[in-house]
């Protein structure tokens, strides 16, 4: 983990480039203001505050959460490649990469072993700092703490921009959208992972009010000691039920609710399966996203390419290329 080289980040004040100064720091030469590097990060993130009380409990929540959740496993790994499928390893060696939103940095740890030319992993809350730690012999690899809403990078600085499960999160998340765009070099490539509407009817209906107005205003290791038994009642469940299911292949029972995806999470250990729990009921942020509406938005930004897939019938995968030219069309 090192300082970002000059000319790859901005001054979030005045936008202009940064370069190393004196000392653990980058400043700009443009406004003369300077940012502190802290145990491998990079600090530009301005006050959280000005997002909005549910925003700024968002990113307080998730930070907490990913504290109380540090490990990074093997499979890990695993899970990302499927959640940016059709993408593979070899769509980011070589290349200048952004990770948006990378809470504790189990994906950056993962991308970085890909050999990417550069790798920025971003992130508001304090759970960068995991990231950095968890990436800290991987000297192409620089941590920045920063909005996802104003993000700090020239316009198409990036080869491949990935953002998974974090742009549902945001208070905004067509504007965020467009700014992931906005960096993305002309012909690179956009990864999302999104909660879907499609296949949650019924978190929608009775999980989403009871995190909105119950588990999202208590704070986050609070939060954790009360739905323990609802995470062990889970687990139990899927190791007794939803797991040996996952034994007829595809042809899972009808019966089952929510089968496709609760098979899926079958194979975790506990702590993970907590650890899902956990981030479904603690922000005060969290869209789901139909199909049209994504899409939508993804097409307003005539993409040259644009591919999406249902993942688990819950949820949303689009990989989209930005149009080598202006002139690019729509997909």
């Amino acid at each position: 983990m090192s300082l970002p080289p000059p000319g790859w980040v901005l001054c979030p004040a005045c936008r202009g480039p940064l370069a190393p100064a004196g000392g653990p720091a980058m400043a700009c030469a443009a406004c003369g203001r300077s940012y502190p590097f802290v145990d491998g990060v990079l600090e530009l993130a301005r006050d959280e505050e000005a997002r909005g009380e549910e925003a700024a409990q968002t990113v307080r929540q998730f930070g907490d959460s990913w504290h109380l959740h540090a490990h990074v496993a093997e499979y890990h790994e695993r899970q990302f490649l499927d959640w940016i499928s059709p993408l593979t390893p070899a769509d980011f060696a070589g290349k200048a990469v952004l990770e948006a939103g990378c809470g504790k940095g189990r994906h950056t740890r993962t991308v970085s072993g890909w050999g990417p030319a550069h790798l920025f992993a971003v992130d508001l809350s304090r759970a960068v700092y995991l990231a950095a730690a968890n990436t800290q012999q991987a000297p192409q690899t620089h941590a920045v703490r920063a909005d996802l809403l104003d993000l700090p990078f020239p316009d198409g600085r990036f080869d491949a921009v990935f953002c998974v499960g974090v742009l549902h999160h945001l208070a905004d998340p067509e504007a965020g959208l467009r700014g992931l765009w906005r960096i993305l070099k002309p012909g690179g490539t956009l990864c999302l992972w999104v909660y879907a509407r499609e296949g949650n009817g019924w978190v929608v209906r009775l999980v989403d009010p009871l995190r909105r107005g119950i588990t999202s205003r208590i704070p986050t290791r609070l939060l954790r000691i009360l739905t323990w038994p609802l995470a062990v009642f889970l687990y139990l469940l899927l190791k007794t039920l939803y797991r040996p299911a996952s034994g007829h292949g595809k042809r899972l029972p009808g019966w089952l609710p929510y089968a496709t995806y609760l098979v899926y999470i079958s194979r975790f250990p506990f702590r993970e399966v907590e650890h899902i729990v956990l981030d479904h009921l603690c922000p005060p942020i969290a869209h789901y996203l139909r199909r049209e509406t994504l899409e939508g938005w993804l097409n307003a930004l005539h993409c040259q390419e644009l591919r999406m897939r249902w993942h688990n019938r819950n949820s949303w995968n689009a990989v989209a290329v930005k149009p080598d030219s202006p002139g690019g069309s729509p997909s």
